[in-house]
């Protein structure tokens, strides 16, 4: 740690290339070197099957695939061969890519989670806090735009791969003192410290990714697999630098002698090709064995046999197949792989029809007038002398007819197979040819929702996964304490814990403010509902305090399930239509509905707070329920319950403190 802080002092942009010391060989024992040259046999095979040609892969390796799926759903245009070639592309498979997305993006793929003890009963509060976690780290993770780029990714490749990690990251903090325009030295005393720590779900591009076997459908049930990354090394060095062979790393690539290929004790092994001031990061994980490795540049970093960092036994990355090719095989099939043929046969049909239109604009003629002429003479407004009338004729007559209905027919043909295997133009919100009826629309969307539906089953599969994996990171690492602050009541030190604040409907009472606390002394039920009241008055808005043990949640062995149940977001406009149907439907029960709980939906189908949006009734004025002049009135003299309180987060720390005081 002193040698770091004191490399740190030093910008790594102001070393001199001979300052950059060359890195010494790691001291391994005679067990690791054994256990090296095992684990690069196993990736070097692991490597060489998916990369070598696959039936599965329509002959080409997993690269070529990869690469070749990249181009055609970024609408990606190859140069012209020819001169006079189109390199027109539709864009067919990018639409309907976005398409799809559109319809997901509207989705809640959000888990229900329910925990239950011993005996098998519902422990309702936990499984609700745990909710609320999720969500809470969800949203300082940036998790729906990561969504949505594993969701675009599933698509794209038919195979997806997302890592869940405890994510700590340092920084380097410098005192900064003014800068007078002197150029003297100043001591800028840089020290490293923590920048943030909370779980994150990271895509892993299918190229980074390695697996054990590849008959092994399901990922959990692989031998082993391992990850290839590349980062900088300046990068790296924040994050490896206080690892014991971090200056066995070398930033310097040379070419190896084909003798020491098989050395274990050279620094310069790579599993792939990496640039100069790079770091190849491989992470080896069996879950069989409880085996966790970590490779910088060829240099094992961790001891031999250790066990998975994550502390559940079992891969921390979540894999979804689109489409499986069958179930003998690691790989699914993708939205591009099936339709890219009817695209590529479409696209190369308006290329002919556009060169069809432009011959017959300018059309390959005979040239009998003795003369050499450029083919300018057919521009618009071109006037052209000393020609013979007839003298420059069409080849045939045909070459000016330009594209005829039947080739219009045939285009029309394959862009409708297109959409039944994908979706209408309708249903992605573009007018329907001809004048369709409200039947046939509907009948359309249903027909497309149809093939929409085995893709929301894999996006709710993959969702399911990571927040299995979400909940076990939790469990291990979110209940540690952050520090350690004095109990001025009791004298004494007490551990303090990441508290989660979500806004939530409360039952009865609207959308309000759910807070889960954890703490080793559970407050009586009695001074929780005081502060809760005591918070809601402050607030205006009602409040819910769950407060859980965090070694009873670490500890204990509970039982989790996660249930997703996929249904449009709240506040979307089918919502609010079947909102309306609804209300049409109770009013056949008459005075026994329920007219707060009507408020409460009708609130929350437009992202309202029923508080706000409704009066309570023993305050609500004849002349307003009349509809008369004195609404306008009533509804200037109402006082807004958010005026001159205190912030949400000083008005919690002190009811809470005050709720475990008891």
């Amino acid at each position: 740690m002193p040698q770091l802080l004191e490399e740190l002092k030093k910008s790594p942009m102001a070393q001199k290339p001979e300052e950059q010391d060359e890195p010494k060989r790691p001291d391994y024992s005679e067990e690791e070197e054994t256990y090296i040259a095992n684990l690069r046999v196993r990736m070097e095979s692991a490597r060489n099957a998916r990369d070598q040609d696959h039936d599965e892969f329509d002959g080409m390796s997993y690269v070529a695939l990869y690469e070749l799926n990249e181009r055609l759903a970024n609408t990606f245009l190859m140069p012209k061969r020819n001169k006079e070639d189109s390199n027109f592309q539709s864009g067919t498979i990018r639409q309907k890519i976005f398409a799809l997305l559109s319809a997901l993006v509207n989705l809640n793929l959000s888990g229900d989670i329910s925990a239950f003890d011993g005996e098998g009963l519902r422990i309702q509060g936990l499984g609700d806090a745990m909710e609320d976690i999720i969500l809470r780290t969800s949203e300082l993770d940036g998790d729906d735009e990561k969504k949505l780029l594993r969701q675009y990714e599933l698509l794209k490749h038919g195979t997806v791969f997302v890592e869940e990690i405890w994510d700590e990251r340092m920084k380097k903090v410098k005192a900064y003192k003014e800068f007078t325009g002197k150029l003297k030295h100043e001591d800028w005393k840089p020290r490293l410290v923590k920048a943030f720590a909370r779980p994150s779900r990271n895509h892993i591009p299918g190229l980074n990714v390695y697996l054990g076997d590849m008959t092994k459908y399901n990922a959990s049930e692989q031998p082993f697999l391992f990850t290839v990354d590349t980062k900088p090394y300046e990068e790296c060095r924040l994050i490896f630098g206080q690892w014991e062979r971090w200056p066995s790393v070398s930033k310097k690539i040379r070419k190896l002698d084909p003798a020491e290929k098989g050395n274990v004790f050279n620094t310069d092994w790579r599993l792939l090709e990496t640039r100069e001031n790079f770091v190849e990061i491989v992470r080896y994980q069996d879950k069989w064995n409880n085996e966790f490795a970590v490779f910088l540049n060829g240099v094992l970093m961790t001891p031999v046999g250790l066990p998975l960092p994550w502390g559940y036994e079992d891969y921390n990355i979540a894999q979804q197949n689109l489409e499986p090719i069958h179930s003998k095989f690691a790989y699914g099939k993708s939205l591009v792989q099936r339709v890219r043929n009817k695209v590529a046969l479409l696209d190369e049909l308006i290329k002919l029809a556009i060169l069809k239109s432009q011959k017959s604009a300018m059309p390959p003629s005979i040239n009998n007038s003795g003369r050499v002429l450029s083919n300018r003479i057919f521009l618009p407004g071109k006037l052209t002398y000393g020609v013979p009338f007839d003298s420059i004729r069409p080849i045939n007559a045909k070459e000016t007819e330009g594209v005829t209905n039947s080739e219009l027919a045939m285009i029309k043909e394959i862009e409708a197979s297109i959409n039944k295997e994908t979706t209408s133009p309708t249903f992605s919100g573009q007018q329907a040819e001809g004048n369709p009826t409200a039947t046939e629309i509907i009948e359309l969307q249903r027909q497309a929702k149809m093939v929409l539906n085995i893709t929301i089953f894999a996006m709710s599969m993959l969702e399911w996964k990571l927040e299995w994996l979400r909940l076990q990171n939790l469990i291990k690492n979110w209940f540690r304490p952050e520090d350690q602050v004095v109990d001025e009541v009791r004298n004494e030190l007490k551990n303090r814990f990441r508290n989660v604040s979500v806004d939530r409907p409360i039952e009865g009472e609207g959308i309000g403010r759910r807070v889960v606390i954890p703490t080793n002394k559970i407050p009586s039920a009695g001074a929780i509902k005081q502060a809760e009241d005591a918070l809601a008055l402050e607030q205006g808005v009602p409040v819910r305090l769950l407060f859980i043990n965090p070694e009873a949640v670490t500890s204990s062995k509970l039982l989790w399930q996660i249930a997703i149940r996929p249904k449009e977001k709240q506040t979307s406009e089918t919502s609010k239509l079947l909102f309306r149907a609804y209300v049409q439907d109770i009013q056949l029960f008459g005075p026994r509905v329920n007219i707060q709980n009507l408020e409460e939906k009708f609130a929350s189908a437009w992202g309202e707070d029923p508080r706000k949006a409704f009066l309570p009734e023993e305050i609500v004025p004849p002349a307003l329920e009349a509809g008369g002049a004195g609404a306008q009135q009533a509804g200037r003299g109402a006082v807004s319950p958010r005026v001159n309180l205190p912030t949400a987060e000083s008005a919690l720390n002190r009811q809470t403190a005050s709720a475990l005081k008891q």
